[in-house]
């Protein structure tokens, strides 16, 4: 079933169900409008990158978009790479993530949590992350995220890119699917200006 699909009957599942149970429903008309526009701000963000030609500014422009949307707080974009025959993912941006410029970060498949996700190719959520596994700082402090959901990108079968995003509160099944939909239509551009680089 294509991720088209599932997002459609997302929307009717929320609609039918919002209007069996009627004045007892807890989800307020607002949620399920807030579900049902992630279309749309799949159009509005598709129509911003449309004119970048710069994988890295590409890939923290939607990372940004993300957090935005899904109210993430933090992310981190690798992209595939290959070096005598072994397949790595190399850390390329990040939304409110810093990597010295010195600094490489790269893991072979199968190496970490990302590393696994390109392996695999399946994404995984993980909720209850232990504390101090990320740490996100601001000027006033620190915390560590309890949630960090991993997905590869995937054009023509192969894994071009892998991301990852921390966030406070839960990441649901709607926000993940909004996202797997926003990467795959995405994903023929991101895999051009990838092989630009």
């Amino acid at each position: 079933m294509g991720i088209l699909s599932m997002l459609s009957i997302k929307r009717q599942n929320i609609k039918s169900s919002f209007q069996q149970n009627g004045e007892n429903q807890t989800m307020s008309k607002q949620n399920i409008s807030d579900k049902i526009d992630y279309t749309n701000e799949i159009e509005r963000i598709k129509n911003k990158v449309n004119n970048i030609d710069n994988l890295k500014d590409y890939a923290s422009f939607l990372l940004s978009s993300i957090s935005k949307t899904i109210e993430a707080s933090q992310c981190a974009f690798f992209i595939s790479t290959e070096k005598n025959d072994i397949q790595y993912i190399s850390f390329l941006c990040g939304f409110a993530y810093h990597l010295a410029e010195t600094e490489v970060k790269e893991y072979e498949f199968g190496e970490g949590l990302s590393g696994q996700v390109a392996k695999e190719r399946k994404r995984v959520n993980i909720k209850n992350v232990p504390d101090g596994y990320i740490n996100i700082i601001s000027g006033l402090g620190s915390a560590s995220p309890r949630n960090l959901l991993i997905l590869p990108i995937i054009e023509n079968d192969e894994v071009i890119a892998v991301v990852e995003i921390a966030s406070f509160k839960e990441i649901k099944e709607e926000e993940e699917i909004f996202i797997d939909l926003l990467f795959s239509t995405l994903s023929n551009k991101i895999k051009e200006l990838k092989d630009k680089i």
